[in-house]
């Protein structure tokens, strides 16, 4: 009896790791990207391997990931002033508040990138990671706290924390 089920058992495990085998094979055969080795520890690797894309050193996917950080808190900065007014159902000094907490927030977040960027030149990666983490989250703590769900901006806010974490994790790769 033991060796029927044994041999069952053994039957399982071949199949199982035939069909592993095949589709892992078939994803390799449909053209999936491997991971970057910048974007190994990262939670959000996909986007890590967009952001970091054809980087060959660490240096170069770190200063892809600020760049594209900092490109994004740009936009926020300029969208702020346009979308803001454009909410509805809100007190105007609560528009106010929202719109003076964004900008503050993301003229905080570049100049913070741009010190990331100088500390990284300068191969002063304890100041970079020190500026990195400043992840200035206020303007999204604020259009949480009065409920609003602007559509543009909550999504480009949204898409800025993500790209932070992105370069969070390429600056903790190992070298």
């Amino acid at each position: 009896m033991k060796t029927m089920a044994s041999q069952k058992l053994n039957c399982c495990l071949l199949l199982s790791m035939a069909i592993i085998l095949v589709v892992t094979k078939s994803s390799e055969a449909n053209g999936a990207v491997p991971t970057s080795p910048y974007c190994k520890i990262c939670t959000i690797p996909n986007l890590c391997n967009n952001v970091v894309n054809g980087a060959t050193n660490w240096k170069e996917a770190m200063v892809k990931s600020i760049n594209a950080c900092t490109e994004i808190a740009y936009r926020i900065q300029n969208v702020t002033n346009s979308i803001l007014p454009q909410i509805t159902g809100v007190a105007p000094q609560t528009k106010t508040s929202i719109q003076d907490t964004c900008k503050e927030a993301m003229d905080g977040a570049v100049s913070d990138l741009e010190e990331a960027m100088k500390a990284l030149n300068k191969n002063d990666q304890g100041t970079m990671l020190t500026n990195l983490a400043s992840l200035h989250t206020d303007c999204a703590d604020a259009l949480d706290q009065f409920g609003i769900k602007f559509l543009p901006l909550t999504k480009v806010v949204g898409r800025y924390l993500k790209h932070m974490s992105v370069a969070l994790s390429v600056a903790q790769t190992p070298q």
